[in-house]
């Protein structure tokens, strides 16, 4: 699958993580702390890292910091003990690609490895003639199918790749706010069904996992013929994204901030705060079924 750098200074949590990666086929090379880390990516193609953020010599905040200078085309994921919610915001804002707490190691581990590198791995087929755009301008109308939600990003992270807009682990953290922006606008917006009744994020998006309840509401009056209206603007200032699902929306002045990590354990909350920490501007309209998402490139 990939080739990952494992950065944690807790033998027993070292072994816990790096079974659970090798159990993805995923190639893992452990260093204990922040300093042999980035002496690692000199000497190994890294295509992921994952790395706890209290460490000694240099902790994962650090790591994400020297990495957006060094290394910005590698993604970083955070795993985060109770407690480090400040470190952790921090280094969403530095530019760490996503997060996991160690209380959900067994389950969102691989997953969001499966998210990060989901969005990266983009088709290059076209990157001479896209080099040569100025601007372009990308507008859907879309049924509440999942399957569009990967092929969407693509398309997005291919062009602004190909126009040199941002870097290469900047661009995943865009991609990954606009998965989560159109799952929230399909399943949360027009099939008004919640994280409690739907499968997860990755599984929805990336394994096409269905259940009888989402399949009855694609059919059923009012959801089955509401659509998502997107409208994906890339320029050489700035990215813009709006999407805009027919739900009834929702009270936006109960918004998660930047710092609001600890809402992880939640699957709506979790991309709300991925989408506000991976972008320069997020703007929701009254009636909470519509959300602009900004990143400027200059």
């Amino acid at each position: 699958m990939a080739k990952v750098l494992l950065v944690e200074d807790s033998p027993t949590q070292a072994v816990e993580m790096r079974m659970l990666l090798e159990e993805a086929s995923h190639e893992v090379i452990h260093v204990a702390n922040g300093k042999l880390a980035l002496a690692a990516l000199g000497e190994h193609l890294i295509e992921v890292v994952v790395t706890d953020l209290e460490m000694p010599e240099m902790n994962g905040l650090e790591l994400v910091e020297a990495m957006s200078l060094e290394y910005e085309h590698i993604p970083s994921v955070l795993v985060t003990a109770r407690g480090s919610e400040e470190l952790a915001s921090k280094a969403l804002q530095q530019g760490a690609t996503g997060y996991v707490p160690k209380n959900h190691l067994q389950t969102m581990l691989n997953d969001t490895i499966v998210d990060v590198l989901g969005v990266f791995r983009t088709d290059a087929s076209f990157a001479k003639l896209i080099s040569t755009l100025q601007k372009n301008v990308f507008v859907f109308d879309m049924p509440n199918d999942s399957t569009l939600i990967s092929p969407t990003v693509a398309l997005l992270i291919q062009v602004a790749s190909g126009m040199e807009l941002l870097n290469g682990s900047t661009l995943v953290r865009v991609g990954v706010a606009l998965e989560h922006a159109l799952l929230n606008a399909m399943y949360r917006g027009n099939l008004q069904l919640g994280p409690s009744v739907t499968p997860a994020h990755r599984a929805i998006i990336y394994d096409d996992v269905t259940t009888d309840l989402i399949e009855k509401r694609k059919q059923s009056e009012p959801y089955k013929d509401r659509r998502v209206h997107v409208e994906a603007t890339a320029s050489k200032d700035e990215i813009r994204i709006l999407v805009r699902d027919e739900g009834r929306g929702f009270d936006t002045s109960k918004l998660p901030g930047r710092e609001d990590v600890q809402v992880v354990d939640t699957e709506s909350g979790r991309g709300l705060v991925l989408m506000r920490s991976f972008t320069d501007e997020l703007i929701f309209n009254e009636a909470g079924n519509e959300v602009t998402m900004i990143k400027y490139c200059r």
